[in-house]
């Protein structure tokens, strides 16, 4: 009776026990909360900020991970650096078949080899080349002061006793020679010959009315003579190099009508002996001596020398009448005039009054 009487009192003590543990832990434990209702629009700014943790995320771990074929689909979409010049001599080595080891000899004997073939080291070969480059670049400078290039132009006279003109040459220079008749027109060549060929170097295409020189040596003289088609007497021209001037074009004006003349001139076709100033005028080179005028009215230029005036244009003049005229093959006509202070030229084939002033 006594011992059931102290198993009760046993178990009445285990349950008000674990009673007393349930109502602590109830105690302890925080009451349940309702759930807070978020708007749309703050449910879509947190999406867009854990979209953008991600992406940082994924960009931090690609930057410490290699690049893979994987990663752009193929190896022809991957633009790699640029490798430097030991990895491209490394990565051809490497790509060398695989051989037996050589021996200690063979690595001395081929030690030796480049040695001697290749006796100096990278910076004395860059140190070799620009002492090369220096000289090269100490040769190419000339002597003398280059030639200085003018176009010129030559009135040849065919009569008896006359000195030829001279063209003066350059080596390393290309000269023209342009044959015209009296009127500017183009006189074709027929035939030429050399007096010293071995020094001159000459192209002509066989038809046309230009011939090109060239001076294969730096000092020489000697000359050209040149037949035009229909002309009976030929052209006799002196050589010359080594001059301060190099002519670059010579336009040679011949007294006569050529077989390419589209008109026929009235009155002198070209300036006597006495008047070759015109020569000069078309080169645009002012006559000694004159005054220069200012044109109005369009593209002329105009010189007075005395009572008469020279005009160098492209216009062609209508009055009043002139007393000499010449022509370049490029259009460029000169014209000597009596002292005026108007004159009237054709522009495209409408007349036009060019004014003359500061007389």
């Amino acid at each position: 009776m006594i011992d059931s009487f102290k198993l009760l009192i046993l178990y009445f003590s285990l349950f008000m026990i674990s009673s007393y543990a349930v109502l602590i832990y109830a105690d302890n434990t925080p009451p349940p909360t309702t759930p807070i209702q978020k708007s749309p629009a703050d449910e879509f700014k947190h999406w867009l900020e854990q979209q953008k943790q991600n992406q940082n995320q994924n960009l931090a771990a690609n930057r410490r991970r290699p690049v893979s074929y994987n990663d752009y689909g193929s190896e022809d979409d991957i633009v790699s650096p640029p490798i430097t010049y030991e990895q491209s001599q490394q990565i051809m080595l490497n790509s060398a078949p695989q051989g037996r080891v050589p021996t200690q000899d063979e690595i001395i004997a081929f030690n030796q080899m480049l040695n001697k073939n290749m006796p100096l080291t990278p910076q004395q070969v860059v140190r070799l080349r620009q002492q090369i480059d220096l000289a090269q670049r100490a040769a190419s400078i000339l002597p003398a002061i280059p030639p200085k290039p003018v176009s010129t132009t030559l009135m040849i006279n065919l009569a008896p006793g006359t000195t030829p003109p001279a063209v003066r040459l350059a080596q390393g220079y290309v000269s023209s020679l342009v044959f015209v008749d009296s009127t500017g027109a183009p006189w074709p060549i027929a035939s030429f010959d050399i007096g010293n060929p071995k020094a001159l170097n000459l192209q002509w295409d066989g038809k046309s009315n230009i011939l090109l020189l060239q001076a294969i040596s730096p000092y020489s003289n000697g000359d050209i003579v040149v037949r035009l088609v229909g002309l009976p007497t030929p052209i006799t021209l002196e050589l010359v190099t080594g001059q301060r001037i190099v002519d670059y074009r010579v336009d040679i004006h011949v007294s006569g009508i050529g077989p390419n003349t589209k008109e026929i001139p009235m009155g002198t076709p070209l300036p006597s002996s006495a008047n070759q100033l015109l020569f000069s005028v078309l080169d645009g080179i002012a006559p000694p001596g004159s005054k220069t005028l200012q044109v109005i009215g369009g593209e002329a230029q105009a010189w007075l020398l005395g009572e008469r005036l020279y005009v160098r244009t492209r216009l062609t003049l209508l009055s009043p009448g002139w007393r000499g005229k010449i022509a370049s093959p490029d259009g460029m006509i000169a014209y000597e005039l009596p002292k005026t202070s108007s004159i009237l030229v054709s522009r495209y084939g409408e007349p036009v009054e060019l004014k003359i002033e500061g007389f």
